[in-house]
């Protein structure tokens, strides 16, 4: 019988390991995952860079995982051509900056007022701040001004340093002391010379923790590019509809490659067909429309008489990619994973 159950076996192996199949990462046969190939899942990265195994003081699963920390957002996660930098929603009443990048009207007018007003805020605060720096160094100067004084004098009294610092008040703080009192009890009452080390949670002894504010910045800057906001500098954008007989409402309703086409190529604008905006008539058309018609005579089509076009007339709209690298110019986005400690 014996015998019988390992000839058994011995046919059962080779069909069994053809089958199963290996594991990619640690070339092995087994049908599980173990507890180590577990924990490299989880955390991330290369298995390889664990050398000399998890176990080592200089190998651990969060920095030598498997996987990796950087990937690429498909084209859900992408904002519209046509939509707010804001909002992420259509816009209502665009305009665009001079580094193409698009808001909705009411919004970025609404975040210029807001802006302003937190600056205003933020100056008054470093002001106050400012002042309260300068009185604390007058009160310092003019009290080392009266004890340089009273050291004067007591020089020409013939005073000892110790006679004079009997006549001043007694400070617990000044003369290296703590007294800790609970409703007019004395708990410690520490005069060593090191008391502000040791008796530290002494109120007049607590650390105490100084948060300077920088000088404010008091110019209103784009949340996307950090440039200069001007509102003379935020340009009307003029789409063209894919369906002249829409309202405005019905138009934003409809997916987002069914919304704008270019005028003159009459195809869809969106991050796969991406768009230019010609200052002087505001229009909006792609950029192979500039590319191949435009920019030969540099020349807006769109203005009675046509107007003549400088380089900065012609404003590529920002786009955030398509989800596929060959239409795609933006770098891979990097996705930071915060560790809990103890996990």
């Amino acid at each position: 019988k014996n015998n019988n159950e390992r000839a058994c076996r011995q046919q059962r192996a080779p069909l069994a390991a053809a089958v199963m199949g290996k594991h990619s990462k640690n070339n092995n046969e087994r049908a599980f995952f173990s507890h180590a190939e577990r924990q490299a899942a989880k955390y991330g990265r290369h298995s390889s860079g664990l050398l000399g195994g998890h176990n080592t003081a200089g190998g651990n699963f969060v920095d030598t995982g498997w996987g990796s920390h950087k990937r690429t957002l498909d084209s859900d996660a992408m904002k519209d051509l046509d939509a707010c930098s804001l909002t992420l929603v259509p816009c209502v009443d665009p305009v665009i900056t001079p580094k193409g990048v698009v808001y909705d009207k009411q919004v970025i007018y609404q975040y210029i007022l807001d802006r302003k007003a937190e600056i205003e805020r933020e100056l008054r605060a470093w002001t106050a701040q400012q002042e309260a720096e300068a009185a604390g160094a007058a009160s310092e100067a003019a009290r080392a001004a009266d004890q340089r004084v009273e050291e004067f004098v007591a020089r020409q009294e013939g005073l000892s340093k110790s006679d004079l610092a009997s006549r001043r008040p007694s400070d617990p703080s000044s003369s290296g002391g703590a007294v800790g009192a609970l409703m007019g009890r004395t708990l410690v009452e520490d005069t060593g010379k090191h008391a502000a080390d040791t008796s530290f949670w002494v109120p007049q002894l607590t650390p105490q923790s100084k948060s300077l504010l920088d000088k404010p910045d008091g110019v209103v800057r784009c949340p996307i590019t950090n440039e200069p906001l001007k509102l003379k500098q935020l340009y009307p954008l003029s789409f063209t509809r894919a369906d002249e007989s829409l309202t405005s409402a019905e138009t934003l309703a409809k997916p987002r490659n069914e919304r704008y086409i270019c005028p003159l190529s009459k195809k869809a604008l969106s991050n796969t067909n991406p768009a230019a905006f010609l200052r002087p008539s505001g229009t909006v058309v792609s950029v192979s429309c500039v590319d191949s018609i435009i920019k030969k005579d540099m020349v807006d089509p769109f203005t009675d008489p046509p107007t003549r076009l400088k380089e900065k007339d012609i404003i590529p709209l920002r786009v955030e990619g398509t989800g596929f690298a060959a239409k795609t110019d933006e770098k891979a986005l990097k996705v930071t994973k915060t560790d809990v400690m103890g996990f």
